[in-house]
């Protein structure tokens, strides 16, 4: 699914992605960075190939989330190895 706008103002958190929960958070796109992860599901076979490959051949999601939800996907200790913040550049298509 394509990350809708609410006007070319404002964007909408797409931190549900990794979370399963829709965010309410709705703001300015400054207000915001990209954050690519790799979904538990494709761990294990990067972890037995010993990398991680790169985006987006290695089946990373890249999504625009607002920068609290950012850091807590990145405090989150079994995350830390699979997600990062890779900038807060406009992407044309995000998922959410």
């Amino acid at each position: 699914m394509i990350l809708a706008t609410a006007t070319h103002e404002t964007v909408r958190c797409g931190c549900g992605e990794w979370t399963g929960e829709r965010c309410e958070w709705v703001g300015a796109p400054s207000d915001t960075v990209v954050v690519e992860y790799m979904p538990a599901y494709l761990r294990a076979s990067h972890e037995a190939a010993k990398n991680h490959g790169s985006y987006p051949a290695n089946g990373a999601v890249r999504v625009r989330v607002e920068r609290s939800c950012a850091d807590m996907l990145l405090e989150d200790e079994g995350e830390q190895e699979w997600s990062h913040i890779v900038g807060p550049f406009e992407l044309k298509a995000v998922r959410s």
